[in-house]
Formats: C-alpha cells, structure tokens, sequence
C-alpha cells in the first residue's frame, strides 16, 4: 500500500495536480479497484503521459520563448507563460524562480512517474484483451516517453535524480545521478523502444513515438554530449567518438523527407500532410488549442531582434550588406520613435527584398503579416497593432493565418507544436560529418539539402572544417528560429556567453542581459530540496538568491 500512497505525489509531493486521474487511492479502494482492469486504461495512462505536455508549457506552446534567451529574441513580458524568459535573460536563475527552472524540472518527473507506473502494472496485468503486439507497443512508449522527458533534464540540469521504478514511501527521496548515468539511461530507454517499433512514420502513427523519433532524440541528445567534457559538461570542443554515434542515428531515421511548403509542419491545414514532422505536441482545433498565435502576434512576446534579421543571407547566398543584391535603408529611419509608422514600417519590410526565402517565412516587420495561405500572397498584408514588438520585428513562422480586421486572440490555434522535423536530422548529420571526417560530400549533401529547399545556392566546395563549422552553425540559425533549438546549442557551443554583448546592441529595446557560468545548467527547484531531507543536495555553484 505504501507504494500507492506514495504515488499519490509521483516523484515529489508538489508534482500531481488534483485533477489528475492518475492521483489513484491506496489498492483497497474503489477506484484502484477497477483501474488497470482493462487494455484501453493502459491506453489512458499512456495518454496522460503525453498530456504532461500540456500541462507544462515549456515542452509545448512555450517553445518559441527560449530564443527569448538567445540573441534571437526577447521577452517583454515577467510570466510564467514565457518561461519566466525576460527574467532569466536578466540574471534571475535562481532556485526559487519559477517558469522554466521549476516547470520543467517538475514536469518531467510527473511524466516519468506515470511512465513507471505503466511499466510497473502492464508487467503485472493478465487481461486476455492484450495481445503480445500490445504489450510491446504500450512498452515501447512508455521507455521512448521517459527518455524523451529525461532528455529534457539533461539539457537543462547538471545532475538529477535517476528513478526507473515506482518509488515507495521509504525511498521517495532519491539523490542525484551523474550525468553520464542519466545519459546512458536515455539512450537505453531509446534504443530498447526503437527495437520494438515498427517502421512507421509519424503521420502513420501521429501522436506518438516512431522508430524514427527516437533515433532522431538519440542523435540530438549525443550531439548535446558530443560537445562535452568527460563529465557530460558543455564546452565546446568537439567528441569525435559520440558524433560517430550522432551519424549512425540519423542515418535511422528512414522515411522521411523535406516538405516544399516551409509552413507545412507549423499551420494547422497541412501538418496531416507533412512528410517532414518526426514528432509533435498534438493539438486540434476546437477541442483542443494552444495560444501560440495569440501570444506571439496579439500580445508579441517574442521580440525578434535585429541581428538576426541582419543574419539571412540574400538570394545568392552572399551576407546582407555585402551582396550586390542588398536593398539599401535608412537605419535612422527604421530606429526611429517619431516618424510616421507606415513610413517605419515601409523601410523595415525593405530588409526583406532579395532575401533567404526562410526570412520572411519565420520574421515579419512589426504589426505586418503576409501569409503564404492567404490569397495574393506577398501582396496580401494583415496589419494587426495591439501590442507590436518593441524590437521592431516579430515572428511569423508559426502564427496560423488571420485576415484583415481579425484579432490573432480569436484564432482558435489547433495547430501542433512541432519538436522535430527532417531538417533537423539532416543538418546534425551534416554537423557531426564535419567534426568526425571534415567536409566530406556526405556533409554537403545533407546541408544542401536544407538550402536547396530553400531556393539558396549550395555551399561553395573547398571550405575548410573551420569554415565549414561555421556555415552549418548559420544554417542551424537560418532554419530553426523559434523551434527551441537556439538556447542549447549555444550551450553546447559554449557560445552563451556572448549573448549579453550582442543584446546590448539592439538598437530599440534595452535589456541588462547577463551572463554567468553557472547558468549553463539551472538549480534544482528549491522547495524539492527543502523536502528531500538532505537526500537531494543542490549543485555547489547555484547561488539561493
């Protein structure tokens, strides 16, 4: 019984909600009595663990707001909503901060509790209405959903607890694991439930873990190590060893391919026909919706900045500013906090000629939207001004299309919030290519993939593993803005630290960015270690206020 009771807290006490139909009663109850009865509440459970999702922001509708930590954007707003984003940015990374520090972290162990206890009662269950394929498959997501939520920690926090079982009322608070064993971990989770998948897609099965996502999670997460240190600790310097692994891992994700239409995983009417979404948060309108559109185009919450405006290349491949083909501004003009708006708004959208067709399809000048499913597309703008970015851009890439007169807060958003695509395969491919062999033409290939679908010239033959790093760095930046990817790749680059220069730059919106060494990892949410007794100690780094 005391495993039971215990459940009733997941990991943590503070970690189940009272609305959670997993929060069972001790075994002698009614409702215990009649749960695990059946396959399809083994179907129920397996969804509320993908419902954590949800629940938790960062792993779902938030995921745009960790560039708001990176010289892509920032955050005007101090809410949990973002992350706490604009307040991190700022220095605030504290064990007692809230959002993404706290919310994360207790996030993931809801998930990985529920996943233990499925694993737990499915080994116990005798129904006869499950067959072997059953098992097999309920297994399979239950260990790619825990090392999917692991994945999550590790990117996020130094060291953590490593809880494979239901825990009971006498080990309920576990120390933390290095970060090695919580690696291996993950990547047995991952393989054990790529061995028992089928070969299906994603858009076979949507909504749930295929062979090929967790390869891609695989590779994603090794990358993470593959700058490493020994110690699993971010720095820089490429392990020649783990991007072995990164390659063999991508090379598993079969199956897929590039979509023609740059907006077919992020809006609503075509992701069910996307070939390149690997996996997703899934959403469906009206039943089931998520304010993305809402907060990044009514309330803009994300600020893109200017550099990376500046960054896209233009249509020849050349930077912006060294092309012949770059459309000269007026700078004062575009900075300017008293001229007429239209005529601001006018030489903004002058950035946008002759450019990286990826520009215009993730950024758009402040309070202008030109949607590609909108009749008469580029000459079809929505101009919508309630609470425009203050950075004089915004995002577009996956505001769902609204029209003329139409508030973005009314959109009801059922699109999914895509976690990974084939393009992100294939740009980790090129990059572990690099680091392992130099710029080998299996390197090439796979980054001229990206390009090419992008209408850009290949990468000039020739370039030298340096420069090669570098390209592949800018075309992460050209095809990810918004996705989430940003923040921990300048983690693993151990670039983090360059971001408070660059912000200081922004030329209309000031933000005391700040930069320490131990934000590289964020705390353990302090009132965890309040309740674990001392079993749970706090990194030695983290400062308590």
């Amino acid at each position: 019984m005391k495993k039971y009771i215990l459940y009733l807290a997941c990991l943590f006490p503070t970690l189940i909600s009272c609305d959670d139909f997993l929060q069972k009663d001790p075994p002698s109850s009614p409702s215990e009595s009649i749960f695990w009865q059946k396959k399809s509440d083994f179907e129920s459970a397996l969804n509320s663990c993908y419902s954590v999702a949800y629940d938790v922001n960062g792993f779902s509708e938030a995921l745009p707001s960790y560039d708001n930590l990176t010289d892509n954007s920032l955050c005007q707003f101090d809410e949990d909503t973002y992350g706490q984003t604009k307040r991190m940015m700022m220095g605030d990374i504290y064990p007692t901060t809230s959002g993404f520090v706290s919310g994360n972290f207790n996030g993931a162990y809801k998930a990985i509790a529920r996943c233990n206890l499925i694993l737990e009662k499915l080994n116990e269950y005798q129904g006869g209405d499950m067959t072997d394929a059953d098992r097999i498959y309920i297994v399979a997501q239950a260990k790619a959903l825990r090392a999917y939520y692991y994945h999550w920690l590790f990117l996020c926090y130094k060291e953590v607890p490593l809880v494979t079982e239901v825990l009971t009322l006498e080990n309920q608070y576990q120390p933390k694991a290095s970060r090695m064993e919580i690696y291996n971990q993950i990547m047995k989770d991952f393989k054990e439930a790529a061995d028992a998948l089928d070969e299906r897609t994603y858009m076979d099965t949507p909504g749930r873990f295929t062979k090929g996502a967790c390869f891609a999670y695989m590779a994603k997460t090794a990358m993470f190590l593959g700058w490493s240190d020994a110690n699993g600790i971010p720095n820089g310097v490429a392990n020649t060893e783990e991007m072995k692994n990164v390659i063999q891992y991508c090379e598993q994700v079969q199956g897929y391919s590039l979509d023609e239409d740059l907006r077919a995983a992020f809006v609503e009417s075509k992701q069910m026909s996307s070939k390149e979404t690997i996996f997703s948060v899934r959403y469906k309108s009206p039943d089931l919706t998520n304010g993305l559109t809402m907060n990044y185009a009514q309330w803009s919450s994300l600020q893109v900045q200017r550099n990376l405006v500046d960054a896209f290349e233009c249509t020849d491949g050349l930077p912006w500013g060294e092309s012949p083909l770059t459309v000269p501004v007026d700078e004062n003009l575009i900075n300017s906090t008293t001229a007429d708006q239209s005529a601001i708004t006018a030489e903004r959208e002058k950035l946008f000629e002759n450019r990286d067709k990826r520009l215009r399809y993730a950024i758009t000048a402040a309070t202008v939207y030109r949607f590609p499913e909108n009749p008469n597309y580029p000459d079809n703008a929505v101009y919508h001004a309630s609470e425009p970015s203050k950075t004089g851009f915004g995002p577009i890439r996956f505001v769902q299309p609204f029209s003329e007169g139409q508030s973005p807060q009314e959109i009801q958003c059922g699109a999914d919030v895509c976690l990974m695509r084939y393009a992100h395969v294939l740009l980790m491919l090129a990059e572990a290519e690099n680091e392992l062999n130099g710029p080998t033409q299996k390197a090439y290939d796979a980054i001229n993939q990206v390009r090419k679908r992008a209408e850009q010239p290949e990468l000039p033959q020739g370039l030298t593993k340096e420069q090669f790093r570098e390209r592949i760095r800018k075309e992460w930046r050209y095809e990810t803005p918004f996705e989430g990817w940003r923040y921990f790749q300048l983690k693993q680059w151990n670039l983090l630290k360059n971001v408070p220069e660059i912000v200081a730059k922004e030329p209309l919106y000031t933000v005391a960015a700040k930069y320490e060494d131990r934000f590289i990892f964020w705390p353990l949410p302090q009132a965890e270690i309040d309740k674990a007794n001392g079993v749970l100690v706090q990194d030695s780094c983290i400062q308590l206020t």
